[in-house]
């Protein structure tokens, strides 16, 4: 039964165009379950139409949503100036304010330059607004505010992301419910996935549908020799061998899922810089090329990225230019924070600056230049088997399971936490760096695998992601309002 008492504004609801497209619908059921969650009673959900205008609904408060040709009352908003057009990909704009058709009753409005911007105007509206700023901002001493229950604050913002990919790096079968993970990297406007493998899963068409789904870029992992003791890169029988199974690999397992890439690595995690008095970086130079070249012989419009460690490479990156330029390559290990798995090695994080910057720069204005960021959760190599007979099913744990391991895992957050915090300045630096590079493309991603990212995200991950989105950010305020997206406070009292 509702208690009327606590309906001390009105009734939500929310205002929609019709539409089949899956992003789109995809931000519909994300602010859904945000907003329902508040309420004593059920949000109501009313689709466009000549006899369901705001005009007609304006008893009642309204949560409006649209993008560029999707959503009529928005597009009358823009036009008149009450929302701000934000035209950037992925960009969206977000005003709360007092209802222009009732000055009793309230609006929230939500527009994408983009389905993916929509998405992401609805996850910056729940974890900057309701969780900061109505929560806590709007709570005093003796009184916690009750969101959509009481006046909303006005506030407006308007955004787009400074760095087109963003997102993470981590091993398949870390993932353990692939769908709420996938979930949380919407939370934090990520739109890049590398996700490795020893096989292609089993259930690679569902999650990679579910990606799609929430506007998420999919690039498949797996060995160009990587892991494998003895390899001869200077032996042409051995780079055949590598380029054929590299290019059957794909055919065999990834080319009719319909990704959006494949990455893989081959002998440069190493501190040695040559082999049999060959620079290392020559010839890996040589053997991801003729890879690359192999792959795209038989899919020219294949996207393909290849990783490789810089302590094998050092000061002789430059001989990577030998690479195909249309090739992403991904740098690792490019020194301290943010390259090193341990996040408090701060000292040399100036050094890491500066070979970034080198590394941006390698084939001029069309540097694809990518990297991936450590120092969060990672594998306990130590208790770690390759599954080398057959397939995985990703992201189907047991509840019970997802709990214990989150406990479990809650010691290696607290270990690595404080130093992202401590760390902030250096990492705004860093982003503030490849967000301004006037090149092809700045893809960054962090290794954030086995972790329960699913359950929990973290501080840190969450500083990462918003400084990836907009480096130009109050620390002072950032940090506050990244901490007050924690999910233990109750909506509701039980």
């Amino acid at each position: 039964m509702i208690d009327t008492k606590d309906i001390k504004i009105g009734k939500w609801r929310m205002l929609i165009p019709h539409t089949d497209a899956k992003t789109f619908r995809c931000a519909v059921f994300d602010l859904y379950g945000i907003v329902d969650a508040y309420l004593p009673y059920p949000l109501a959900v009313t689709e466009e139409s000549a006899e369901q205008t705001p005009q007609k609904l304006s008893g009642e408060n309204l949560i409006i949503m649209g993008t560029p040709g999707c959503g009529e009352t928005i597009s009358h908003l823009l036009a008149d100036g009450t929302l701000a057009k934000e035209g950037h990909a992925e960009g969206y704009s977000i005003r709360i304010m007092t209802s222009p058709w009732n000055p009793d009753r309230q609006v929230v409005l939500l527009y994408g330059a983009d389905e993916a911007g929509l998405l992401h105007a609805v996850h910056t509206f729940d974890r900057e607004y309701i969780c900061d700023i109505l929560r806590y901002k709007a709570a005093t001493f003796n009184h916690r505010h009750e969101p959509f229950l009481e006046t909303c604050s006005e506030w407006t913002k308007q955004s787009y992301p400074k760095v087109a990919k963003r997102g993470i790096w981590c091993w398949g079968h870390k993932i353990y419910d692939y769908r709420r993970f996938l979930y949380n990297m919407s939370a934090l406007s990520m739109n890049t996935l590398t996700i490795w493998n020893d096989h292609v899963p089993y259930n690679a068409p569902e999650f990679l549908a579910e990606a799609h789904r929430r506007g998420i870029s999919v690039y498949w992992g797996y060995s160009a020799c990587w892991g494998i003791d003895g390899v001869d890169p200077a032996d042409p029988e051995q780079q055949k061998k590598w380029a054929d199974h590299v290019v059957d690999t794909y055919l065999n397992q990834y080319y009719a899922l319909g990704g959006d890439g494949v990455y893989f690595q081959s002998f440069t995690e190493t501190n040695q810089q040559e082999i049999g008095g060959v620079p290392i970086a020559e010839l890996v130079a040589h053997w991801a090329d003729n890879i690359c070249k192999e792959l795209h012989r038989v899919d020219p419009k294949l996207d393909i990225q290849f990783g490789i460690h810089a302590t094998s490479v050092r000061e002789r990156y430059q001989a990577l230019d030998a690479i195909d330029k249309d090739v992403s390559i991904i740098w690792e290990d490019c020194g301290g924070f943010p390259f090193d798995y341990s996040p408090s090695n701060r000292d040399s994080a100036e050094t890491a600056l500066d070979y970034t910057e080198k590394l941006l720069h390698i084939n001029g204005k069309d540097t694809r230049f990518g990297v991936v960021l450590k120092g969060f959760a990672y594998l306990d190599w130590g208790h770690f088997s390759h599954y080398d007979n057959g397939s995985v099913v990703i992201g189907e744990a047991q509840d019970s399971y997802l709990e214990a391991r989150k406990q479990y895992l809650a010691y290696t957050w607290q270990k690595v936490r404080p130093y992202w915090i401590v760390n902030a300045d250096k990492l705004k630096n860093w982003c503030r760096l490849v967000s301004e590079a006037d090149i092809r493309e700045v893809n960054v991603t962090a290794l954030v695998e086995d972790g329960m990212f699913e359950s929990t995200i973290d501080t840190s991950v969450a500083l990462y992601a918003s400084l990836l989105w907009d480096w130009d950010q109050d620390l002072l305020h950032l940090i506050p309002h990244i901490m007050h997206a924690d999910p233990l406070y109750p909506p509701q009292q039980p």
